[in-house]
């Protein structure tokens, strides 16, 4: 059963470079050290930053969470074997979803040059 749905559009180019240095507290306080070492590997890790930074609206949109709730890297964003982007959920965004019933998010990621989307279903 839907439990919410989210869905999240960023203009690439508010993420600015100097928050995605290493050390910088936006990078620290918004993904986790596999997202980061993820986009790290990529050969333009900012798509793969905005997408997931998206994604992590999206997700918590979904989550029918209010924003000042909610901490960017308690929701990590990940590949699968299949290339598939997967949500997990730490800490009390965990807790939060749990007391919903949620049990699985569903999430879409694209890019496009200048625009990062991404939509959320948690069920």
């Amino acid at each position: 059963m839907i439990v919410g749905i989210g869905t999240d559009i960023l203009k690439i180019g508010n993420l600015h470079p100097e928050y995605l240095k290493d050390g910088d507290p936006f990078l620290k306080m918004t993904f986790s050290p596999k997202e980061i070492d993820a986009a790290r590997k990529r050969q333009n890790p900012i798509y793969y930053f905005a997408t997931r930074f998206a994604g992590k609206e999206a997700v918590f949109k979904a989550l029918g969470i209010s924003p000042e709730h909610v901490k960017l890297a308690e929701i990590e964003i990940l590949n699968d074997e299949n290339g598939v982007p997967r949500v997990q959920l730490y800490g009390n965004l965990l807790e939060e979803a749990e007391k919903k019933g949620i049990q699985t998010i569903f999430i879409s990621l694209s890019y496009e040059e200048e625009y990062a989307a991404a939509f959320a279903v948690a069920e």
